[in-house]
């Protein structure tokens, strides 16, 4: 990780729980990666939609990885 990394969102799913497990797929494979609203889902609500988020220099492996899983992507935003 370098020190100007910053966080990406490379995915937006249906709800937090189906974030959760591309999440857990990344990280499977050394991917770090955060879904935001997972503290809220932890407590038994159900967020919608969710957001799975990557480092910047992890994005492109990632990016690879969900299109593998066939797990949709968002266009990144410029």
């Amino acid at each position: 990780m370098r020190n100007d990394d910053v966080l990406v969102t490379i995915a937006v799913f249906d709800n937090s729980f189906d974030a959760a497990v591309a999440r857990g797929a990344l990280e499977s494979i050394g991917i770090r990666a955060l879904v935001p609203e997972e503290a809220l889902f932890r407590r038994g609500v159900v967020v919608t939609p969710g957001t799975l988020q990557v480092l910047e220099s992890d994005e492109a492996r990632a990016r690879v990885e969900l299109h593998r899983l066939q797990i949709r992507l968002v266009e990144r935003e410029t």
